[in-house]
C-alpha cells in the first residue's frame, strides 16, 4: 500500500522505482487526487493488481457520516460522486 502524496496533484511522480513492480503485486493507493496515480498506470502496464484512493476516501467519509448522524450512508452514490468529482478536477480549465 502507498500512502505517501507523491501522485496527488501536487506532488506527481512514482514513490518507488518502476523497476520494484512486477505482476504479483497488489498495489493499493491512498491517493485520491487524481484517482489514477502515476502509480497505478505504471503498476497497470505492468500487469499488477491495483486498488486506487476513492474507496478509502468513501468508506471513511461513510463512517463518520453514520457516526455523527446515525443514518446510513449511501456508499454506492459517494463512489460514483467522488469518481465524477476527481475526473472533473483533473479535467483541464
Amino acid at each position: 500500500m502507498h500512502a505517501t502524496p507523491t501522485g496527488m496533484a501536487a506532488h506527481p511522480g512514482l514513490p518507488l522505482p518502476a523497476e520494484l513492480l512486477h505482476p504479483g503485486l497488489w498495489i493499493a493507493e491512498v491517493v485520491y487526487r487524481p484517482l489514477e496515480t502515476e502509480l497505478l498506470r505504471t503498476a497497470r502496464a505492468l500487469g499488477c493488481a491495483t486498488l486506487d484512493g476513492g474507496g478509502m476516501a468513501v468508506f471513511q467519509a461513510a463512517d463518520a457520516f453514520r457516526l455523527f448522524t446515525g443514518r446510513e450512508p449511501d456508499a454506492v452514490r459517494m463512489l460514483a460522486d467522488i469518481t465524477d468529482l476527481a475526473g472533473a478536477l483533473g479535467a483541464p480549465r
